[in-house]
């Protein structure tokens, strides 16, 4: 016996050719390209903000043959010469420091005329004794300067250097100051040493 099929067998569909879409790949592919082009450009800026300084940098400055005065945000200065600068800390060596003597037992210089300023080396009368070397925080310094050779503070320095035997330098500013029998008088020009 023989079967015979009278149902119609669905015409088999020819498999589909993928075609494709040249153009949306095309953009695709350019947008690619753009995103990574802008994140290597901005790799490139970010790299060369990071390892140059677009404003001159602080050592460029530096006088080394000068003395510098480093004036710190609690209102203290030192003088001395900084050997190493950058962007986290100095390192100043030769450590001076003033401080201010009113005649009057205060110690406000700005409202008294006759202050005598007596110029210390670090090490020297401080009950820690540090060595003659600081290093500073760069967000502890407002602002720092190269000074003259011309300065009272740098021919006390240097009076100092020639007889480091007398720990202090007094500059007198403006009228007279109480000092010792041992000590001639300051003038308003010339700095002076005395002996502790």
């Amino acid at each position: 016996m023989e079967f015979t099929s009278n149902d119609k067998q669905a015409p088999q569909k020819a498999p589909r050719k993928k075609t494709v879409d040249w153009g949306a790949r095309t953009v695709r592919i350019e947008l690619f390209i753009l995103l990574i082009g802008s994140a290597l450009l901005l790799c490139a800026v970010s790299l060369f903000l990071a390892f140059s300084n677009t404003q001159k940098a602080q050592s460029e400055y530096l006088d080394d043959t000068k003395y510098q005065a480093v004036f710190l945000n609690i209102g203290q200065v030192y003088f001395g010469k900084i050997t190493t600068i950058n962007d986290k800390f100095m390192v100043l060596n030769s450590v001076f420091y003033v401080n201010c003597n009113t005649g009057d037992g205060t110690n406000n210089c700005q409202q008294n005329g006759n202050n005598t300023y007596t110029l210390y080396k670090l090490g020297i009368n401080e009950l820690h004794a540090p060595q003659d070397q600081m290093v500073i925080n760069q967000s502890q310094v407002a602002y720092w300067e190269n000074i003259k050779d011309s300065s009272k503070v740098v021919q006390a320095i240097n009076q100092y250097k020639k007889n480091p035997n007398a720990a202090n330098s007094q500059v007198q500013s403006g009228g007279t100051s109480g000092q010792n029998a041992a000590t001639p008088p300051a003038t308003n020009t010339q700095p002076q040493t005395t002996t502790p």
